[in-house]
């Protein structure tokens, strides 16, 4: 689903662009959807630099799932969302929707065509991305997480090859 932050969620972005501040962000790549782009934006406007959309950041398409309650989403299809944040679980999804090994392949190919691209001339950049793909991401690489906060980061390393988790998310 495809909503505007609220209130509360922008003041949750400036408050990120006050943690990311000492990070040097020199771009902040974006998903398309308002909650990210609009959190991006934020950031940006806060740290003085540009915000390019990639459009296969975009959050996990849920199928039948998709803005239903969490509560219906509970009662229907429980052993899909009692399983999704299990980092065994990668081809789970709901019906109609997209797995969590898909969402992750799409998300990791963003990821290592922008670090491994040849014309970047940036060492430092964010990602805007949402709470089912970070989810995706954290059980990939075998970081430990009970919930992800709105506006949650965490630093990725890239050395050339592969990617790692650097400290703790905030």
């Amino acid at each position: 689903m495809d909503y505007p932050l609220n209130p509360l969620g922008r003041e949750q972005a400036f408050d990120l662009a006050q943690k990311l501040r000492r990070k040097n962000l020199q771009i902040i790549y974006s998903s398309p959807l308002l909650r990210a782009r609009q959190t991006a934006e934020i950031v940006a406007r806060e740290l003085n630099i540009s915000v390019e959309v990639e459009y296969n950041l975009r959050e996990c398409f849920y199928g039948k799932a998709e803005g239903e309650a969490l509560e219906n989403v509970r009662q229907e299809f429980p052993d899909v969302l009692n399983n999704w944040s299990n980092p065994k679980c990668w081809d789970i999804r709901f019906p109609g929707g997209e797995s969590k090994q898909e969402a992750l392949d799409r998300v990791l190919g963003v990821l290592h065509h922008l670090a491994q691209r040849k014309d970047n001339p940036f060492d430092v950049v964010g990602v805007a991305i949402h709470g089912g793909t970070m989810a995706s991401l954290l059980n990939y690489f075998h970081y430990p997480f009970a919930k992800i906060p709105n506006c949650a980061a965490f630093c990725l390393m890239f050395d050339g090859e592969k990617f790692a988790v650097d400290g703790d998310l905030f």
